[in-house]
């Protein structure tokens, strides 16, 4: 069975070297990804998304399965609001919205994993800094983390808060510069791309790595890190993780959306 999940998994590669030792697997399936994980060893770093792969919202408005609607929703809120208020609206949202796992074994695998010394990270573009009166919105991520069984920091007692100034990031419509974030076993990358973080990163720490699983659901990230890997000459096995798209429960219309966003503004004080 462990041969035939992992040959399901070989026939999903999207991507491969030539010249560098670097794959790409693109699955849905947790024991194609189980299986991958359990290669790790001491010396691989082993990287993790954190939205849409480690933990998905379950709220309508923020559900995967609305994404080609949430911008139509969001245009429809900025233009009842201006995007100002939209925004204040939206966080005060998000701070209430509750999430779940993607995939229920993940949190006894990677605690497995450290438990064997294998060094465990989380590379996520969600922003870090001041935002809208939060002092540090990447707290808004570490709280949506927290009711779950992760403990990021098991890997990285040892290394202290860090802040990558030679990596400003613009905010979009604020024209504010913020600058990536690492804390506690989490990278806030700020939309930057990925391997450039992980190589500045991983220039200002002690361990050597020979190789690294990344596990991401957005192909872009995983070709960044294919990238990093081939340029460093490290040995690399790059997954879109694509479960979360599975999630269809809370697919709604655009016009649902935008009744659901009518009752936010309302409980915000705005008569429409």
């Amino acid at each position: 069975m462990r041969k035939f999940l992992y040959l399901v998994a070989l026939l999903l590669i999207v991507g491969c070297s030539g010249n560098g030792p670097v794959e790409t697997f693109v699955t849905d399936d947790d024991k194609v990804l189980r299986q991958i994980l359990e290669e790790a060893d001491k010396d691989t770093l082993v990287i993790f998304d954190c939205d849409k792969v480690l933990i998905v919202p379950t709220d309508m408005l923020f559900s995967p399965a609305n994404k080609s609607n949430y911008k139509k929703a969001i245009q429809y809120l900025n233009k009842k609001v201006g995007f100002s208020k939209a925004d204040d609206i939206l966080l005060d949202l998000r701070k209430r919205y509750k999430f779940r796992l993607v995939n229920d074994e993940l949190p006894n695998i990677i605690k497995n994993m450290q438990e064997q010394g294998v060094t465990v990270l989380v590379l996520t573009s969600h922003w870090a800094g001041e935002f809208h009166g939060i002092k540090a919105v990447e707290n808004l991520r570490k709280n949506e983390l927290a009711p779950f069984d992760f403990d990021f920091k098991k890997s990285w007692n040892r290394i202290d808060k860090m802040t990558f100034y030679e990596l400003p990031a613009k905010l979009p419509k604020y024209n504010v510069i913020r600058y990536p974030v690492f804390e506690n076993g989490i990278i806030f990358a700020c939309d930057l791309d990925k391997g450039t973080v992980l190589q500045k990163f991983l220039e200002r720490i002690p361990q050597k790595f020979s190789k690294i699983i990344f596990v991401d659901d957005k192909m872009k990230n995983v070709r960044s890190i294919e990238r990093f890997c081939e340029t460093n000459n490290i040995s690399g096995k790059c997954v879109q993780y694509k479960k979360a798209k599975l999630f269809k429960k809370n697919e709604a219309k655009s016009r649902d959306l935008e009744r659901e966003l009518d009752k936010i503004i309302n409980s915000h004080g705005f008569q429409l």
